[in-house]
Parts: C-alpha cells; sequence; structure tokens
C-alpha cells in the first residue's frame, strides 16, 4: 500500500514538475497590434464615393503616368539605388543571423587530435602517444529561450525584408517627384524665356511710339525695366533646371551631367482615378506598419529570452576519444566514453537579469506605442495626400479658366495698344497678369502630379522587385 501511495506522489510530482517547466517554457505571446477601431467597413474621409480600388497594376504607380521617360527614371533609381542596396544588405546579414540562431539548438560537434612524444633516459627510448577525440553538446532548451532566439531572428529577417520594400517606396516616389520637378522647372524656364522674347516685340514697338511721338519716354523705360526684370527671373529659372536635373540624377545613381529635356515638353499626367485602399488595407500594405508590427513580434521573443535567463541552463556534453599509446614494446589502444549533465546557474549577479527582464517588458510596450504612431501617422498621410489630391484638381481646373481669361485680356490689351487706343501701362499689366496666371497653372499642374504619387506613396503601394 505504501509502494503505491509512494508511487503516486512521484508521479503526481512528475506531472507537477513537467507543468512547471511546461509554463516556464511557453513563450510571450506578442500583443495584438492595435486598429484604432479600423474595420472592414471604414474609409477615408477624404476618399471620393466612387473611387476604383486598388489593381494589381497599381503597384508599379509610375507606369500608370503618360509619360515613359518618368517610369524610366524611377526603373533606373529602383535597379541602382544604394540607399536599396543597403537596405538588401541588412536584410542578407538577418537571413545569416538566423542560421546563426537555429545552429545554436542544434547538437555541437567538435574534434581534436593529439600527438605526444616523450623519451625515457635510462632505456634510451622515446614513444609517441597519438589520441583523438569527438566532442558533443546539446543544450536542452528547457525554458525555451534558444527557440525564442531564433524566433527573434525569423522576425528580424521578415522586418529587414519589409524594410527593404519601404525604401523601394521611398526610393520611387522620391526619383518621381524629382521628375516634376525638373519637368516644372523646364517649363516655367521655357514660360520666362517665351515672356522675354514678347517683351523684347513689345520693347522694340514702346521705342518707335516714343520716337515719333506718341508715347512718353516713361513708356520706354517701364518696357525695359520689365525686360531686365524678365531676364533675372529666366537666369533663375535655369539655375533651378540645372539644380532639380542634377538631384535627379544623383537619385537613379547617376554623376550629375547635363540634362536634354526635349523638345515636347510637358508635365507628366495620371492616366485615369485616382485609386483609394480602405484604412484596415494600409496594416498589409505599407511596409512601414508591417515592419512595426514584425518588431512586436520580436520584442516579444526577446523578452522571452531574457526570462529564459532567470533560471538554469542543462547541458548534455559527451567526448569519445581513442588513445594509442607504446607501451613495453607494443600498442595499446584505449576508447574512453564520456556523457554528463551540466546545470549552469547563476546564484548572485546584482539584479542583472531581472533588470533585463524589466528593459525587455519596457521594450515591448514601446514597441506597441510605435506601432500605435506609425498607424496614426499613416491615416493622416493617406487622408492628407488624398484631400491635397482633390484640391489640386479643383485648383488646376480654376486656373485653367484664370489663364484663358488672361491671355484674352492681353491679346485684347496689345490690339488696343498697336491701335492707339490705350496706354502702355494696361499692356504692362496684362502681361504681367498673363505671366502670372501661366505660372500658377503650371504649379497647380505639377502640385496634382506630385500628390497623386504623394497619394500612391502614402497607401503603401509598391511591387515585390527581385529577390534579394
Amino acid at each position: 500500500m505504501t509502494s503505491r501511495h509512494g508511487l503516486r506522489c512521484g508521479r503526481l510530482a512528475g506531472l507537477l514538475v513537467c507543468s512547471v517547466l511546461a509554463a516556464c517554457a511557453s513563450p510571450p505571446a506578442p500583443p495584438q497590434a492595435p486598429t484604432l477601431g479600423l474595420t472592414g467597413d471604414s474609409r477615408l474621409e477624404a476618399a471620393p464615393a466612387d473611387a476604383p480600388e486598388v489593381q494589381p497594376q497599381d503597384l508599379r504607380w509610375w507606369q500608370r503616368f503618360d509619360d515613359p521617360a518618368l517610369a524610366d527614371w524611377v526603373e533606373r533609381a529602383l535597379a541602382g539605388s544604394p540607399d536599396i542596396a543597403v537596405a538588401r544588405e541588412r536584410a542578407a546579414q538577418a537571413r545569416a543571423l538566423l542560421r546563426q540562431a537555429g545552429g545554436r539548438r542544434s547538437l555541437q560537434l567538435g574534434a581534436e587530435a593529439r600527438l605526444e612524444s616523450s623519451s625515457r633516459r635510462e632505456a634510451g627510448q622515446r614513444a609517441a602517444d597519438l589520441s583523438a577525440a569527438l566532442q558533443a553538446e546539446w543544450d536542452l532548451d528547457l525554458w525555451g529561450g534558444l527557440r525564442q532566439a531564433e524566433q527573434s531572428a525569423a522576425a528580424t529577417v521578415l522586418r529587414a525584408e519589409d524594410l527593404v520594400q519601404s525604401e523601394r517606396l521611398s526610393t520611387a516616389a522620391l526619383t518621381a517627384r524629382a521628375y516634376v520637378a525638373w519637368r516644372e522647372a523646364l517649363l516655367d524656364e521655357r514660360l520666362l524665356t517665351d515672356a522675354m522674347a514678347l517683351q523684347d516685340d513689345v520693347l522694340r514697338l514702346v521705342r518707335v511710339r516714343v520716337q515719333a511721338g506718341l508715347a512718353p519716354t516713361l513708356d520706354a523705360h517701364r518696357a525695359e525695366a520689365e525686360a531686365a526684370s524678365l531676364r533675372a527671373e529666366a537666369t533663375q529659372a535655369l539655375v533651378r533646371v540645372r539644380q532639380t536635373g542634377a538631384a535627379l540624377q544623383v537619385l537613379a545613381a547617376q554623376r550629375p551631367a547635363p540634362l536634354d529635356g526635349g523638345d515636347a515638353l510637358r508635365l507628366p499626367a495620371l492616366s485615369g482615378r485616382l485609386p483609394v485602399v480602405r484604412p484596415l488595407d494600409l496594416l498589409r500594405l505599407r511596409p512601414d506598419l508591417r515592419a512595426a508590427e514584425r518588431a512586436l513580434t520580436i520584442a516579444a521573443a526577446d523578452l522571452g529570452v531574457a526570462r529564459a535567463d532567470l533560471y538554469p541552463r542543462l547541458r548534455l556534453p559527451g567526448t569519445v576519444t581513442l588513445t594509442s599509446a607504446a607501451l613495453g614494446g607494443g600498442v595499446l589502444d584505449i576508447v574512453t566514453a564520456t556523457i554528463a549533465a551540466v546545470l549552469d546557474a547563476t546564484l548572485v549577479d546584482g539584479g542583472q537579469r531581472r533588470a533585463e527582464v524589466d528593459a525587455a517588458e519596457s521594450r515591448l510596450r514601446e514597441s506597441l506605442e510605435v506601432y500605435r504612431q506609425t498607424l496614426l501617422q499613416a491615416l493622416e498621410q493617406a487622408e492628407a495626400a488624398l484631400a491635397a489630391a482633390g484640391g489640386a484638381r479643383e485648383r488646376e481646373r480654376a486656373l485653367l479658366q484664370a489663364d484663358a481669361a488672361a491671355g484674352a485680356a492681353l491679346a485684347q490689351a496689345r490690339a488696343l495698344y498697336d491701335a492707339g487706343l490705350t496706354g502702355y501701362l494696361d499692356v504692362l499689366d496684362s502681361q504681367r497678369t498673363a505671366l502670372e496666371a501661366r505660372r500658377r497653372l503650371l504649379v497647380a499642374q505639377a502640385d496634382g502630379a506630385r500628390q497623386a504619387i504623394a497619394t500612391f506613396e502614402s497607401m503603401g503601394l509598391i511591387d515585390a522587385g527581385s529577390t534579394p
């Protein structure tokens, strides 16, 4: 009866020990990533009600602009960007560290060979002893620390790959914006050059009228001042052309050199309508949000590693040794095998390991807040980009009307001046109004392209690219 009772107690004790081991080895689950109450029915406030959904071709959105040169510049930047190359190398390093973390969980094997020579002065003999040993060690990972370290490394790989995508998206958007800025500067310089030519014609006409006594000398001075002012603005516009062209080439990993803008200068315009995603889709589309979520997994796994380090480690080392020794003119072979169980435990460390657990818990909470902040910023960027894109379209339509009206007013003022029915001030005012309207329209059209680019970027639309 006593033996059965002892057996039952032993089984209960064993089950209790196993339960404790399992509880200690259970990794801390990463906290649920906050969604801020977003559901599948949630919509962005600035999104038009009839906006189209994202299609696969939108992942290469730079090809949706009616400008092959824009697509070519973006492709060159994606292929040659040093920033993308750096991100890919960091992903390669993360994959190497993942293999290292997995290797720590496997059986460790080592080998050793030794040759010893000894001599006996009395007998005048020399003897050689040869030994070879095979060493093995296995960490049982009772508390899951090694497993958690491998999971942390695996999440780090995924995060590094997400950061590659984030860098690709940023590079594509920066290059597209730089291309728009270069085209805008080219067109602005062309507008000012045309305005200079027109003003030179007006100046010649004013001088003729002054010489004929039909206009005061003051008109000639005003015309000369306007011509000089336009030359100064054209010079500054040419500087912007060179600066924006150099910035575009650097983004495409090219040495800055003079760029030919071509004869058919125009700004890229989006073909079709802007697609819109649902807020919840941002969680899977935006690489920075995916990377922030991976950081939660990494922090939770690192916390598991820190907690496992509080408990003793159990290792199973073993060796097999073969020794050949000369003995009495013969050779004696000896094979020795050993196996042991080693329990490593830190009894007193001044609270270092507990402090590491506290720090890991804080890093986990920090990662949660970083994710929340990243999600809020993503929603704000998407809303702002959509609102700005809609505003740019309305502004462009209004400025098209203003440009047409200013052009008509200038033509009428020139005709009246040529007929001697109005003064030069009316012509000068009409010229300035027409040039300002044309330049404001150019800025609005460039802003429309920039806001379309910003909308694609805010939604995290980028293709997978090539696997490094």
